[in-house]
């Protein structure tokens, strides 16, 4: 799988289906802070969208959550989708799926209006800076008044220092994780295999990460419109932040 950092293939995403839970720093946590940070009360009915939904584990909680909401869900990956229409399986009806191509001019043009809610989890970091920025921009005008934009991702580091406390912070993790929710150390070897860690080994010119730093991107979303800009949770170089309309 070490190819797979570099170029995305569906065998990346059947790869990350299983191990993504044990890969992405307590997982959990930043599932329950998404869900505590989305403007709405339980009963309310409105429309979100997430933006790369991997195998579904986000959406599924918010449409577990929020009983009258209807979820708009894009990937780029074939294997990504059939693994979210498993697991919103239980949410008939309240949920419609797309492919996609985060690079793509348009897609966010095509989306609905007065959107309540943009997720995402470890998928804008595919786009380079300035990319960022004019997505932010787009994505402002989808939203309701009062409507949010969450974002988790991995960061660009300031420091050296920074860069060598984020790659041993998630190996920690990978580590811990490998034994506590899989039973042994097998998934942290392969992730020490897959040379997954982005901060032990930073992408080159020819990966397809391209992550920013943090200042830069809560300025973005000053600059897109967002107003009460945060950090909201943050572990192991892996941050969720967001602003409001």
């Amino acid at each position: 799988m070490t190819e797979s950092v570099n170029i995305w293939k569906e065998a990346t995403s059947e790869h990350f289906i299983d191990v993504g839970r044990i890969y992405t720093p307590r997982r959990d946590e930043l599932r329950d802070a998404f869900l505590d940070l989305i403007p709405a009360k339980k009963d309310d009915a409105f429309t979100g969208l997430e933006i790369g939904t991997g195998q579904g584990w986000l959406t599924a909680a918010i449409l577990g959550r929020y009983p009258q909401a209807h979820m708009i869900g894009l990937d780029g990956s074939a294997t990504m989708l059939q693994a979210t229409t498993s697991s919103l399986a239980p949410y008939p009806g309240r949920f419609n799926l797309r492919q996609f191509r985060l690079e793509d001019a348009g897609w966010v043009t095509a989306m609905p209006d007065s959107l309540r809610c943009i997720v995402s989890s470890l998928v804008i970091h595919h786009l380079k800076g300035p990319e960022k920025g004019a997505l932010f921009r787009d994505l402002h005008a989808k939203l309701a008044p009062g409507g949010a934009l969450l974002i988790a991702d991995v960061m660009e580091p300031t420091s050296r220092w920074a860069r060598r406390h984020m790659a041993t912070a998630w190996n920690t993790d990978v580590e811990y994780q490998s034994v506590e929710l899989g039973g042994d150390r097998r998934a942290y070897d392969q992730f020490v295999a897959d040379r997954w860690n982005l901060y032990q080994y930073p992408p080159d010119a020819d990966d397809i990460d391209f992550p920013s730093t943090l200042p830069e991107q809560l300025g973005w979303l000053h600059d897109a419109g967002f107003v009460d800009v945060d950090v909201f949770w943050s572990r192991a170089g892996h941050v969720l932040f967001g602003g409001y309309t």
